[in-house]
């Protein structure tokens, strides 16, 4: 079974379109990074799908108090469209990457969010 998949794998590399131009000895440069070898212009990407899709997205708010023995901010975000949430006043869990000490109540600041494997929303990353 193994082999079978292995052999489905490499024959539908070789019919890929970037195969076929791999054996015609053409090659597209990224018109920014002569080194890059693909050609895709990241710049007309949707970064807002890519940050969903890696479960990651972004918020603004204004932090109203630090628990940094919890864990948690409380904070008033602004609507968060990626996730459908409104404009609200909420407790938000932070991860042990973020150094609550820099977070001051009335900061306004960006943040991460990523929704774990509980399905519960912390945050990630908090830059002023």
């Amino acid at each position: 079974m193994k082999l079978l998949a292995k052999i489905m794998m490499i024959t539908a590399l070789m019919s890929s379109p970037l195969a076929a131009q791999a054996d015609s000895g053409e090659r597209k440069e990224h018109p920014n990074n002569p080194a890059h070898m693909g050609g895709m212009d990241h710049s007309k990407m949707n970064h807002k799908e890519m940050a969903i899709s890696h479960n990651l997205i972004k918020g603004t708010g204004v932090i109203h108090s630090v628990d940094a023995d919890k864990r948690m901010v409380n904070l008033t975000h602004e609507p968060i469209p990626a996730i459908n949430w409104p404009e609200m006043t909420m407790d938000l869990p932070v991860t042990k990457h973020v150094d609550l000490g820099a977070v001051n109540i009335g900061d306004k600041v960006d943040f991460m969010l990523k929704l774990g494997r509980d399905k519960q929303y912390r945050i990630t990353k908090i830059v002023h």
